[in-house]
């Protein structure tokens, strides 16, 4: 079973990666000793339907769009008239697959994934789910990049919003601009976790993780989850060089009958932040 998964999951990697121009902090299953505040826990949470995970409730949810609170129907970058960040990160560097993510979390991720889009109706591999979570960290990424918080509410939590002023005031100008991510920059992504919680009260709740594996011209420590899966061709064009970093995004989402069908950005975590430890 092991080998199989892991066939499968390098023929997914080795296709993007030859689309492409051109595991660290947080581990298996989102354990992680410096972990800022991701299953934010809901008072009363007592029931675990799915084995390792945190939600779920009855058919009558019908599907809906890939939405954030306060961003109703806003385009993508990759399509035409979207609102992204302008231009693109021009030639990219050849990127080669060298191993590949962990098996075990992939298959398990992928099957609580099919039990939801079975039970709720909610399809987490569909293409409209995955570019409203690319979008989402190229709009996180550059808000943080230029210093405007205020643009993040709404769409990431309260409490992390805190949070990521907090990690972001530890780097100079310098390395938070950084933190910016196009579309032209994701080579990959994979969910890390999937979890379906209900409380004592009867409402559902559905978290997923996504890591992104991007191209960057992050200046620091090779991020041993990127050189672990890819390998980046040297730049010989006379270009800043670029490694492959992570970000780890944690989405939530109310199943209940009724419930806002927004999603919610309730984990930031990027790799550059190792610099200011």
């Amino acid at each position: 079973m092991q080998r199989i998964s892991s066939l499968a999951a390098c023929r997914e990697l080795g296709g993007l990666a030859a689309a492409s121009p051109g595991v660290c902090a947080w581990k298996k299953g989102m354990t992680c000793s410096k972990q800022p505040a991701a299953h934010q826990q809901l008072a009363g949470m007592s029931v675990r339907p799915f084995t390792g995970v945190p939600g779920a409730q009855s058919r009558g949810l019908c599907r809906r769009r890939f939405v954030f609170v306060g961003q109703k129907h806003r385009l993508f970058s990759s399509q035409p008239g979207a609102d992204g960040p302008p231009g693109s990160s021009g030639g990219q560097p050849g990127v080669s697959v060298v191993g590949v993510p962990d098996p075990i979390t992939w298959i398990r991720c992928k099957v609580i994934i099919y039990l939801i889009n079975l039970y709720f109706e909610i399809d987490m591999s569909s293409a409209e789910f995955e570019r409203g979570v690319k979008q989402a960290l190229i709009h996180v990424s550059n808000m943080m990049s230029s210093g405007r918080y205020h643009k993040l509410v709404g769409i990431v939590s309260n409490e992390m919003i805190d949070y990521v002023k907090t990690r972001c005031k530890s780097l100079t100008d310098a390395q938070r601009q950084h933190l910016a991510v196009t579309m032209d920059d994701i080579i990959f992504m994979l969910p890390e976790d999937v979890s379906v919680v209900f409380d004592r009260y009867g409402r559902k709740y559905c978290f997923i993780v996504m890591r992104f594996w991007f191209l960057s011209t992050y200046e620091g420590p090779d991020d041993p989850e990127g050189t672990k899966i890819f390998k980046v061709a040297s730049s010989e064009d006379g270009n800043p060089e670029k490694k492959i970093v992570t970000a780890v995004y944690e989405f939530h989402r109310e199943l209940t009958r009724g419930a806002s069908p927004d999603w919610t950005v309730t984990t930031v975590w990027h790799w550059h932040w190792k610099q200011a430890e």
